[in-house]
């Protein structure tokens, strides 16, 4: 007997859909593998142009054959093309980027910025620097992308793929948007991203058969009341809050919480200055809101780890020192308010009187 036939009937709307994001995401790769093989050559609004004329044209016959009669037999091979042409797209694009992460061409930061303050790096700079960190992270990245890009192109395995790419995809939606990378990069993710979600709504109705209509197989817990299994349930999520209720959180100081350039040193009343990058003078401060301080002296070797806490009172500052070992002595300053927001430090480390002038940076 023969196989029964299947009867494509793709409405207006889902055709145009689908020759938009086809048209979409082709054009977005044109442009991108544009750019990267001939653009020294290619001017980019020539790439532009051509990417543009992708979209305009996938979106004109998307209109074009949604206003053609539904359930022609043409119908099946035309929507096999467009779901091609986008499943190959997304997964050449997606098999390129893992292979540049591979061969060390994405995550990649000059040896020269590394030795940069940590505070001077953009979002973008300190995305690459902590994922390039870790060349195997990188390959396994890259890897996924590329199996997953793999999977999309057999009948069989198109959801296995999705279902593989999608994490990955929103794990890099995330971090493209929170960490302020360019809009190009976060939009090229977005557009893989909705077709990913295109690809598996082909697929609705398995998704929600496996995930919510299969009857469980697993043992359940002899408890009868619904309530109590409820509240188990939810004790997940209230259960940390209330160990957290009875955590004794320390007191915080936003007041101070920053960073300080420090200035007029005076130690048992004699001045103190660096003239030069030898001089162990006290030049930064910092203040940490978990009551963490770092005081650093004209080099970001030479520096004090300790705790401190703050007697709002009384002004009162009390340092005491981690390391380095041995321990110095503790620090006790009052702090008052002086001339354009800075704050003045009076005090003894030790046995020695100490004064300077903390002036807050931005």
């Amino acid at each position: 007997m023969a196989p029964p036939t299947i009867a494509f009937r793709p409405r207006g709307h889902a055709k145009l859909l689908v020759c938009s994001l086809a048209g979409l995401v082709a054009g977005a790769v044109l442009l991108r593998v544009g750019r990267w093989v001939v653009g020294p050559w290619a001017p980019y609004a020539g790439l532009l142009a051509g990417a543009v004329l992708v979209l305009v044209g996938a979106i004109g016959y998307g209109v074009y054959w949604g206003r053609q009669p539904v359930g022609r037999p043409a119908d099946a091979s035309i929507l096999a093309f467009w779901q091609g042409v986008l499943r190959y797209a997304v997964a050449f694009d997606l098999s390129l980027i893992g292979w540049q992460k591979i061969f060390k061409l994405q995550f990649f930061v000059p040896l020269g910025m590394l030795d940069l303050p940590f505070s001077s790096f953009s979002g973008e700079d300190l995305t690459w620097a902590y994922f390039g960190y870790s060349y195997p992270y990188r390959c396994t990245i890259g890897a996924l992308q590329i199996g997953g890009a793999l999977l999309l192109l057999f009948h069989r395995t198109r959801l296995l793929g999705v279902l593989t790419l999608l994490p990955v995809m929103v794990n890099i939606l995330l971090v493209d948007y929170f960490y302020q990378l360019p809009v190009g990069v976060f939009m090229q993710a977005l557009i893989h991203f909705i077709c990913l979600l295109y690809l598996g709504g082909l697929d609705y109705e398995r998704l929600i058969t496996l995930f919510l209509r299969t009857p469980p197989h697993l043992p359940r817990l002899a408890i009868r009341r619904p309530l109590v299994r409820t509240l188990l349930r939810l004790s997940v999520v209230y259960g940390p809050l209330l160990l957290l209720s009875v955590h004794e959180f320390p007191d915080t100081y936003p007041q101070l919480t920053g960073k300080y350039a420090v200035r007029n040193v005076q130690l048992n009343g004699r001045a103190l200055a660096a003239h030069s990058c030898q001089d162990s003078v006290l030049t930064t401060v910092y203040l940490d809101i978990d009551h963490d301080c770092v005081f650093e002296f004209n080099d970001t070797k030479r520096r004090l780890y300790g705790n401190y806490t703050y007697e709002a009172s009384r002004r009162r500052l009390r340092v005491v020192w981690r390391r380095p070992t041995p321990r110095p002595d503790t620090l006790t300053a009052t702090l008052s308010p002086a001339a354009s927001g800075s704050l003045q430090a009076t005090g003894h480390l030790g046995q020695q009187a100490v004064h300077f002038t903390l002036v807050k940076a931005p």
